[in-house]
């Protein structure tokens, strides 16, 4: 049962970046075959998703408390190399990737429309991401999004890191709405997002594209398949 009622008066969106309002999996996938044609290696299917394995190894391991942000980068690359059996400078594969992941920004289906139509009902928005300042904060400027928000949170400048309680905490004390109950997170992550909603004792709303599987222990308030569907909360 959703603890918040339909007619629940939020006032403030939080909005995650990555899978919900650009789609970090193409730029991903162009920037890792950058990469590898960088090292002479020509990129499969197979390889691209042994990055993916592993790069979202790291971040969990990241959003767990298990490692600081800093091990993420360059060893990411390192052990992907190395799984292949080859030797790379990872600080040079990862300048590289970020150089072509920050002039990447491909919408998600619908992202614009609804940050429009929230803007113009009224609705105080804020983005809520993990991830390196520099590369969100230009993707979201090259994207045209970041116009429609109040403020932009990422992990990078907080200290912490979502699911963690100190992260929206942070966000809540930079938030003009005071009372969390008014408040709503939508995100494509069960780990991040909605998890980060229960331990900061807001609602949450999950973007499920019917691709993952379901969490144990995890249940967001709201369930949407496409973006547009918010206009039925909200």
């Amino acid at each position: 049962m959703e603890r918040w009622s339909m007619k629940t008066e939020f006032t403030t969106v939080l909005l995650d970046v990555d899978g919900t309002l650009l789609d970090f999996d193409a730029a991903e996938r162009l920037g890792v075959c950058a990469v590898m044609h960088a090292w002479g290696v020509e990129p499969t299917d197979y390889l691209i998703e042994r990055y993916h394995q592993i790069n979202q190894g790291f971040w969990k391991s990241f959003e767990r408390g298990e490692i600081a942000r800093e091990e993420i980068f360059g060893n990411r690359y390192r052990k992907f190399f190395a799984a292949i059996g080859k030797e790379v400078d990872g600080d040079a594969a990862e300048a590289l990737y970020r150089e072509q992941l920050d002039n990447c920004a491909i919408l998600m289906d619908g992202a614009e429309e609804i940050c429009s139509w929230l803007k113009e009902k009224g609705y105080d928005l804020y983005i809520v991401t993990n991830g390196v300042s520099s590369t969100q904060y230009s993707r979201l400027k090259r994207s045209g999004l970041d116009q429609y928000f109040t403020d932009i949170f990422v992990s990078e400048d907080t200290g912490s890191q979502k699911p963690q309680k100190e992260y929206f905490d942070y966000c809540f004390a930079r938030i003009r709405e005071k009372d969390p109950s008014r408040m709503l997170i939508v995100g494509d992550s069960q780990t991040s997002d909605i998890r980060g909603g229960l331990n900061a004792g807001i609602a949450s709303c999950w973007l499920n594209d019917g691709t993952q599987p379901r969490a144990a222990g995890i249940k967001a308030d709201y369930e949407i398949r496409k973006l547009e569907e918010l206009k039925r909360i909200l």
